[in-house]
C-alpha cells in the first residue's frame, strides 16, 4: 500500500461515519472523471505516417497522373469551377 492511501486511510477514519460516506462520494465522481478523459480505445489513432508512406509508395511509381496533359484544365473539370457571385472573371 502506497504511502499516500495510508495516509487517507488514517484521514478518514478520523471522520463521522457521514463524512466517509462523503468521502466515497468524491472518490467515485474522481474515478468517473478519470474513466472520462482515458482514451476511448474506438478513437482510431492519427493516420498520417500511414498516408503519407501510401502517397510516396505512389510517386516512387511515377504513374500517378501522368495521362493528365494539363493540369488546371483536370482541376477545373474535377472541381467544377464556377464564376463566384460578385467577382469578375
Amino acid at each position: 500500500m502506497s504511502m499516500i492511501t495510508r495516509q487517507i486511510i488514517e484521514e478518514l477514519e478520523t471522520l463521522p461515519p457521514q463524512m466517509q460516506e462523503e468521502a466515497l462520494d468524491f472518490v467515485r465522481f474522481l474515478q468517473a472523471k478519470l474513466a472520462k478523459a482515458a482514451p476511448n480505445p474506438q478513437v482510431k489513432e492519427p493516420n498520417g505516417k500511414k498516408v503519407a508512406e501510401i502517397m510516396a509508395e505512389i510517386a516512387a511509381r511515377g504513374t500517378a497522373f501522368q495521362d493528365i496533359k494539363d493540369p488546371v484544365a483536370w482541376q477545373r473539370e474535377i472541381r467544377k469551377d464556377r464564376s463566384l457571385p460578385g467577382r469578375d472573371e
